[in-house]
């Protein structure tokens, strides 16, 4: 609802008319390392705009209006334009982005702000990281493979049965597809995400259909930052690189150039924490949240190219146009930041999780190497070279995507998650069929382990389906911590005739307690 006040548009909750001067509503990011925030909003005229800030119950408010900077990269391509009377909802071929980092607030803090822009007013509210060495219970989501674009909203994804309890009827056979689409399934997501109120949302890449593709970046924040939802306005976000954000799709596909402006777009939407190299900036960083510290790799290229050192056969540095593709190898830059980072962190007694998007340990399609016959040319594999590393530093857990699987292993006491379950594909295991992909770290996975129990046409309990993993963090005695890790799913609930009623939210019986003295 809104209400008009003179030509004021106040908005008290989503709204098209909230949505108003605003191409991307206000979205939290975090600022540096120190778990700080920074507010991000897009329009399409560079009208600054005024953020207001304060305290609850406070009277004293800061004001803030960064100029705002055209960002061509976000131009539709000549392709997209071609088609913009069968897409309504596309804006004008300009975006202006404002952005601040907010200067000196207070840890563990609520604070309200408002961002007015021309006659529309966006208000929400989010709480500061607790102080450094505070020991404070953190609440966190991570999950990955969102890869939104605008044909999710009619898409339902192939959905391969997976086993069976003992009184399962079984899958009926004209159910080859999911019960619900793409976006129902992230929306629902979404949903019960706001509700569980994490301090942060962890999203370990593939965000879109496409890094390249305008239109796919539109409908992740129509999700996250616009008309459909906005839980990015209270709830920051740490993303990771993913395989589809280095891919132009519709636009240039795996084209050098349509690679860069992939990139090139990631980075315009995600201004995150300096690494100190800045031809690297943006695509891995450190975040400090409290007691916690989440580090963020890129692992989109391996060198030497198209070896078994590589996570993609088709991006190569030697015809890549730009400078900022880290390589993630023994010995390269990202390679050395990441582990002075695990070093202080972990002198500090923080607990450590690391993300990045291409799973290292999995029984999925993207498993074997580059060379292996049958590879999928996005191998996962080749990050493995860091486990070492981890368990040298006491990282708590790995979450990644790619396989768009929830599949859960653990490596000398190291846990890692694949997460891809965001909202994109329903993907699943290859071991039973192809011996190659056995995973013997394999604690657990959604697909054999979560069996499907059908009364006829009734879905009852079971299978893979969208969700996330909800963790939380607890200190507990005098300097330990308790590690909870709940993976959640949004199960739709079927009548007899195996129609959709409803969606609602279980939980898989899998949920990992851990300790960290």
């Amino acid at each position: 609802m809104y209400k008009k006040t003179g030509l004021l548009i106040l908005c008290t909750a989503l709204s098209a008319a909230c949505f108003g001067q605003f191409r991307v509503l206000p979205y939290l990011l975090p600022a540096d390392g120190d778990g700080s925030i920074r507010v991000t909003w897009f329009t399409e005229q560079g009208t600054p705009g005024r953020l207001a800030l304060w305290e609850a119950q406070q009277r004293d408010t800061q004001y803030y209006s960064p100029a705002p900077v055209r960002i061509p990269e976000l131009d539709y391509a000549v392709l997209e334009e071609s088609e913009r009377d069968s897409f309504p909802d596309m804006f004008t071929n300009a975006s202006w982005k404002h952005t601040l980092p907010l200067p000196a607030l207070k840890p563990a803090t609520a604070y309200h702000y408002r961002v007015t822009q021309g006659d529309t007013t966006y208000t929400n509210v989010f709480k500061t990281a607790p102080a450094a060495g505070d020991r404070q219970r953190i609440r966190f989501v991570a999950f990955a493979d969102s890869e939104t674009d605008p044909e999710g909203r009619h898409t339902y994804r192939s959905w391969k049965a997976g086993a069976q309890t003992p009184g399962s009827s079984g899958r009926p056979a004209d159910m080859p597809d999911y019960l619900i689409t793409e976006t129902e399934g992230f929306r629902a997501n979404l949903r019960e995400i706001k509700a569980e109120k994490p301090d942060f949302i962890v999203l370990s890449g593939d965000i879109v259909q496409g890094g390249g593709y305008q239109r796919a970046w539109d409908e992740f924040f129509f999700h996250t930052a616009g008309k459909f939802d906005d839980p990015l306005g209270a709830i920051p976000l740490l993303p990771a690189i993913g395989n589809w954000e280095n891919f132009g799709a519709r636009v240039g596909g795996y084209e050098p150039w349509a690679v860069q402006l992939s990139r090139a777009k990631y980075k315009a939407y995600f201004s995150l924490p300096s690494n100190a190299h800045p031809d690297y900036h943006d695509t891995y960083y450190r975040v400090d949240y409290g007691p916690v510290t989440i580090i963020t790799l890129d692992s989109s290229n391996g060198l030497p190219d198209s070896t078994d050192s590589d996570t993609n056969i088709n991006i190569s540095a030697s015809t890549y146009p730009g400078n900022d593709l880290p390589d993630f190898n023994p010995g390269s830059d990202q390679w050395n930041w990441a582990k002075a980072q695990l070093k202080a962190a972990h002198e500090a007694g923080q607990v450590i999780f690391v993300q990045f998007h291409h799973i290292p340990y999995s029984s999925g399609g993207h498993i074997l190497p580059l060379t292996a016959k049958n590879s999928s040319g996005q191998a996962g594999v080749p990050m493995r070279a860091y486990t070492p590393m981890f368990k040298q530093y006491g990282v708590t857990a790995v979450l990644c995507g790619h396989n768009e699987s929830l599949e859960h292993s653990v490596v000398d006491g190291i846990h890692f998650w694949d997460t891809g379950i965001a909202g994109d594909g329903l993907g699943y295991s290859l071991d039973d069929v192809d011996p190659r992909r056995k995973n013997e770290y394999r604690a657990w996975v959604a697909h054999a382990d979560a069996p499907e129990h059908w009364e006829g046409r009734q879905l009852v309990s079971g299978g893979k389906h969208y969700g996330h993993l909800l963790i939380d963090v607890v200190p507990e005695g005098d300097n330990g911590y308790r590690i909870t890790m709940t993976p959640r799913y949004i199960f739709p609930v079927t009548d007899s005739e195996g129609r959709v009623t409803g969606l609602e939210t279980r939980t898989y019986d899998h949920v990992i307690s851990v300790e960290r003295p």
